[in-house]
């Protein structure tokens, strides 16, 4: 009994050192919300469970970690004055049964006594059951709230889910009920979706559409089971602060992932961002009681997630996910094999044990047990200075082994020391194109005027790679890069190179580079030719509004939606009949950006067009129409808008009133 709490008391202490390392570097790492909610959601669940499964395989194979602490002896009881002097004038340990007497010197426990780890194990055990009871008590609460609802198998709010459910691809069968007693709706289990009754009434059929989206969301990414587990967790390890951390965090990835699957799946980001703020207007008695996967269950959520949804700005690039789940991978590697492990102690010991033919002396077994942990501490070696750090990364530049150069060359960059420019520089000949690559990113970071010219010289390297880190790199400098390599490579190979020959001369602002840019308006690369489009537009020559409005019948959407804008900037003419076709294209997007310039433009052909818009099946095009009608002083239009008043939805019955001048 005493080997088995040891053990669980060791593992626990194992569990909460792995625990507070790889958590906390999860909220060092997702603090400030600059990462993508995808990538912190991965994070926060393997941080979250990772502890479990690292400190259950140190323990059970017994790995031999750099930090490795083993939990104190229990001592046995010490030996009586005359079994000492019996021992000391004779050698031999006495035979003589002895007294349960202890030490007064050192610590000790009874034989019929708890020891220390039995107690620490037994108050767990009864904290961390009351707590899981208390937590499976609330969730009964729950269901008895929810146990008068009912199933909606018909009407507009099935017919919605079965749509959504069609359209998004979603196979698992999904059953759809309504009560009275909550407030916002919510995933339940793997398959149910409970929505309030004030759902039917106050919420209009684009809303309902992305409430439903959006809580099929949660049920497609399973959330109702990764809180629960998070919330278990949180109450059996309630010593770990950190678990209550992470499943908040979780809870608000959930909420943010769901609405961008919600968006992505209805194409409205403001009619999800109106269904939340109705929902939240709903909710005035407290929470559920335990976490869930609702839509509105956290109010202090609402206005980042409003905020966010009706984001214009185009959103950063960051990290993908492969790659923090590869990281994450590596994170839980290293914490098995160099995190501190806690160990239990391999049995009571004895003032004098008896070993194999012989006695064992403590006082020798201590000192062999602290050399040994001495032998396993590191020296600690004195601070180095900069200096003596940036030189040794330079002296490694000329290693022999290409892998030594390149993470010399990474680390030169990373210190962003002036003294690592010139050395940096030299390396830029290396054999080896990976090694190459490496240094152009390291000078970038200097941002040193030295450094331009010999990355200059790279934009003629035979390796695709070197050149378009070489030209990435370049951006870093506004003035001081000739422009003649760079027009080069617009007529490169790779259609990597020539997209970034063309932002970096959009960067430089290379008006005299517009005629070869415009050249590419028909690349293969619909990313060169998108890349194209805005440069001309941002290098404002009206030369280039020619190749711009080619651009308006590329294959491509985003190219001729680019295209309208980069127009638009230039305030360059659009031909009518050009205009009316946009308006009437297959993406949605670029139908927008043309309804817009149209009314913009006061087109007095778009009226028609304008008025079969009110019920373009997407909700922004409607509403951009109306308002596109209200720019333009016709009667038609405003009989148009007299029309629009009568529409089902409520936005362009909205936008149509303020057009006319009426109260919404």
């Amino acid at each position: 009994m005493t080997s088995l709490t040891s053990s669980l008391l060791a593992w626990l202490l194992t569990y909460l050192i792995h625990s507070t390392a790889l958590l906390g570097i999860a909220w060092l790492v997702t603090r400030g919300r600059r990462l993508e909610p995808a990538s912190a959601d991965l994070l926060w669940k393997v941080a979250l469970l990772a502890p479990l499964i690292t400190g259950t395989i140190q323990s059970r194979f017994e790995l031999a970690t750099p930090a490795a602490v083993r939990l104190p002896v229990a001592m046995a009881p010490a030996p009586t004055v005359a079994e000492t002097s019996n021992e000391s004038s004779t050698g031999i340990p006495s035979t003589t049964s002895r007294t349960s007497t202890t030490s007064t010197n050192g610590p000790s426990t009874s034989t019929n006594g708890f020891s220390l780890p039995l107690v620490v194990v037994l108050l767990w055990s009864v904290v961390a059951l009351a707590s899981s009871l208390y937590y499976v008590a609330r969730r009964l609460i729950l269901i008895g709230r929810l146990a008068d609802r009912r199933t909606v198998s018909d009407g507009p709010l099935a017919a919605t889910l079965a749509e959504l459910r069609r359209t998004t691809g979603y196979r698992r069968p999904v059953h759809l009920t309504m009560a009275r007693t909550i407030s916002s709706p919510v995933a339940l289990g793997l398959s149910e979706i409970c929505v309030p009754e004030l759902a039917l009434s106050d919420l209009g059929m684009e809303q309902q559409r992305s409430m439903l989206a959006h809580e099929l969301a949660h049920l497609a990414r399973r959330d109702s089971v990764w809180l629960a587990g998070a919330s278990l967790i949180e109450r059996v390890f309630f010593f770990q602060p950190l678990n209550r951390l992470a499943r908040r965090e979780l809870e608000t990835s959930a909420e943010y992932l769901s609405d961008e699957w919600a968006m992505r799946k209805t194409g409205s980001a403001v009619s999800l961002a109106k269904c939340l703020a109705t929902v939240a207007e709903w909710i005035q008695a407290s929470p559920l009681g335990v976490p869930v996967a609702g839509l509105a269950e956290r109010r202090s959520l609402l206005v980042s997630r409003i905020s966010r949804l009706l984001e214009t700005r185009r959103p950063q690039h960051p990290a993908s996910r492969i790659g923090w789940a590869a990281l994450a991978t590596l994170g839980v590697v290293v914490t098995i094999a160099a995190a501190p492990r806690v160990s239990s102690p391999p049995g009571p010991l004895s003032l004098r044990e008896r070993g194999n033919g012989g006695e064992v002396d403590t006082t020798r077994t201590l000192a062999e047990v602290s050399s040994r942990v001495a032998a396993r501490k590191p020296d600690v070696a004195p601070v180095s200075q900069d200096t003596g750090v940036v030189n040794a990364l330079i002296a490694r530049l000329k290693d022999d082994n290409a892998s030594v150069r390149r993470a010399a060359a990474g680390s030169l960059g990373r210190l962003s020391d002036l003294r690592a420019v010139m050395p940096l520089i030299a390396v830029l000949a290396d054999s080896d194109a990976e090694v190459r690559a490496t240094v152009i990113d390291a000078l970038a970071n200097f941002e040193d005027p030295r450094a331009i010219n010999p990355i200059v010289t790279l934009l003629k390297d035979p390796v695709t790679d070197v050149k378009r880190n070489a030209l990435n790199a370049l951006s870093h400098w506004e003035r001081g890069v000739p422009s003649a390599p760079v027009i080069a490579l617009l007529d490169d190979s790779d259609a990597g190179v020539r997209h970034e020959a063309v932002h970096l001369l959009d960067n430089l602002h290379v008006r005299s580079a517009g005629p070869a840019i415009a050249r590419l308006i028909h690349d293969p690369s619909a990313d060169v030719r998108d890349a194209v489009v805005e440069a001309l537009g941002n290098l404002g020559e009206q030369s280039g509004a020619t190749a711009i409005t080619e651009a308006l019948g590329d294959p491509n959407a985003d190219v001729r939606q680019a295209a309208l804008g980069a127009l638009d900037d230039l305030k360059a003419p659009i031909a009518e009949t050009t205009l009316l076709n946009l308006m009437k294209d297959a993406d949605a997007d670029v139908r927008q950006r043309a309804v817009q310039l149209a009314g913009e433009r006061s087109v007095l052909a778009a009226i028609p067009v304008l008025r079969h818009l009110i019920d373009d099946p997407r909700s922004d095009v409607r509403e951009e129409a109306t308002q596109a009608l209200g720019k333009i002083a016709d009667p038609a239009a405003r009989q148009a808008l007299q029309a629009a008043l009568q529409s089902p939805d409520p936005r362009v019955r909205r936008a149509a009133a303020e057009a006319l001048g009426q109260d919404p």
